[in-house]
């Protein structure tokens, strides 16, 4: 008895262990990868930059009052799923979670993606 107890017990906590990672990001610390956040979303507006992944199109984010700081580079290369060479990045000054990008006169907002 004691021992169909102790199987029962490892069959749920392993049910509960794999239901908690179904799910890109959920449950994960830290910053995601570009593989999870296309998982979630696969035709997500992605800048990776400085080795982590930032998400444009965030609705609270094209609404806040934010103003561009200093620059920090350009996008080369595969950097951004959306956003063309060349493009300038910068530093938002009233948030250190988002990059403003502009090119051709249009200003992108990118979100930092982070685990819940």
């Amino acid at each position: 008895m004691r021992r169909f107890t102790i199987i029962l017990l490892l069959l749920i906590l392993s049910s509960a262990l794999i239901a908690c990672t179904a799910s890109p990001g959920k449950q994960e610390g830290g910053y995601l990868t570009k593989k999870q956040v296309l998982k979630r979303e696969p035709k997500a507006d992605l800048l990776e930059f400085d080795g982590k992944v930032y998400k444009a199109n965030i609705d609270w984010t094209e609404i806040e009052k934010l103003t561009k700081g200093d620059k920090l580079g350009e996008v080369t290369g595969s950097m951004a799923t959306h956003v063309p060479e060349g493009a300038e990045i910068f530093s938002s000054n009233e948030r250190g979670d988002v990059l403003i990008v502009e090119y051709m006169q249009v200003e992108k907002r990118y979100l930092l993606q982070m685990g819940e």
